[in-house]
């Protein structure tokens, strides 16, 4: 087979995985002489990020509309032109079902239905979490769920008529405007759409229910598998250590009452101030908070309310960064996997039991310098000396991985030459 002109399409939906994008373009680049190019959505996310740094990485970007969801018969022409139309865009793109390979690093829903129904013969790879992968494959209890409406008009009529791999939108009978308990899925099996798929969890050991031999099981991506990432940091002179401290929305959520919260959560702030006395210390607000900031003793620390994703910020500071703190935040978990010293300060606040074992699992598995036990006892950097377990496999080596079968498989049989 002929690869002089092979060529990588990465799919992205929100700038969050844009980290993800990159180590792929440095795991895989030089298999691809026609370059790597990105499709993402044109929205107000990628508005927001300031991801221009880093799109010389890519031979070319592509911004597609994002289509809207509709609520009635009045608005269905308009989501059949849009619809069909971002597949048309996305069947205009010089993609070679012979060469070229599509990774999606978005969400099945969107864009990326848009490519892989565009595009049905092409090699395809979709990188998804474990979680996300069992729930592609969850069959909806149809006495507890029924379609959204914008979903039962997607399903049956525009999907059909565009076009575009049909997708499941449900949600519950009772309870329908629950946070996080709509199902939303294609129709297909994953593997029915894509050729492989790499499950990623915290560990790298997960093995999602029903994987067969073509889900490959790897670690989240870590920005520290980039070569040197501060050729993307500030100036040289606006650069100093930062240790970040991610907020939570306290007088939102009550696992404590807010003056108890307020107590022991100064008592952090404390600590974080004793032992970094030369770094800048910045106080990031979570996008819920309110009046937070200002019931906190944060003399010394910066309040950076821009709203940018942790991904990217850390992304964009990552050679300056000392370390990452939060309460009970996922988003030290998120600075954990991508080399970071990260650190929660759950142990330190009376919180209930049930709280207590919801923040330990949703940590999961983490080294014993990430939880902060005893605020008299200094910080731990503990990154430098961790070692990933043997067993287990990079992302960028999954990512090789999956291309390399793909390869194999096109190679025509002694039988056909």
């Amino acid at each position: 087979m002929n690869t002089a002109g092979a060529k990588l399409w990465i799919i992205l939906g929100r700038p969050v995985r844009l980290p993800n994008a990159l180590i792929a373009v440095h795991a895989l680049g030089d298999r691809y002489p026609g370059g790597v190019h990105l499709l993402r959505d044109d929205s107000q996310w990628w508005e927001r990020a300031q991801w221009q740094p880093y799109a010389r990485d890519f031979a070319a970007v592509y911004a597609f509309s994002r289509v809207k969801t509709c609520r009635g018969l009045i608005d269905l022409p308009r989501l059949y032109r849009e619809t069909a139309g971002r597949k048309s865009e996305a069947a205009s793109l010089p993609i070679d079902p012979q060469t070229d390979v599509l990774l999606c690093l978005s969400s099945v829903i969107g864009l990326a239905n848009a490519a892989v129904s565009a595009h049905p013969n092409v090699y395809k790879i979709l990188c998804i979490s474990k979680s996300g992968y069992e729930g592609l494959k969850r069959h909806p209890d149809r006495m507890r769920f029924r379609f959204t409406t914008s979903g039962w008009l997607q399903n049956r009529v525009v999907e059909p008529l565009a076009g575009v791999e049909r997708t499941l939108s449900f949600k519950p009978r009772l309870n329908p405007g629950g946070d996080g308990v709509r199902l939303v899925r294609l129709q297909k099996e994953p593997e029915d759409v894509y050729d492989i798929i790499i499950a990623m969890s915290n560990s790298g050991r997960e093995v999602p229910r029903d994987a067969d031999e073509r889900v490959i099981t790897a670690r989240f991506p870590s920005m520290a598998e980039l070569p040197d990432l501060s050729a993307f940091a500030t100036t040289e002179e606006d650069r100093h250590r930062r240790v970040i401290f991610f907020g939570t929305p306290f007088l939102l959520i009550h696992n404590l009452p807010p003056e108890t919260y307020i107590e022991y959560l100064n008592r952090c702030l404390d600590f974080i101030r004793r032992h970094y006395p030369n770094c800048d210390l910045i106080y990031r607000p979570h996008p819920n908070e309110t009046d937070e900031a200002n019931r906190l003793r944060l003399n010394r620390f910066r309040v950076e309310n821009d709203r940018e994703a942790a991904e990217l910020y850390f992304l964009r500071y990552f050679a300056d960064i000392e370390a990452v703190y939060s309460v009970s935040s996922t988003v030290s978990r998120t600075a954990l996997n991508n080399g970071l010293n990260a650190y929660s300060l759950w142990r330190c606040f009376p919180f209930r039991e049930t709280a207590a074992k919801f923040f330990e699992k949703n940590m999961g598995e983490v080294p014993p310098e990430f939880d902060i036990v005893d605020l008299g006892q200094p910080p731990i950097a503990y990154q430098a000396n961790r070692k990933p377990d043997p067993n287990t496999r990079s992302f960028a080596e999954a990512l090789k991985i999956a291309v390399q079968q793909g390869m194999t498989a096109s190679q025509p049989s002694v039988s056909n030459i």
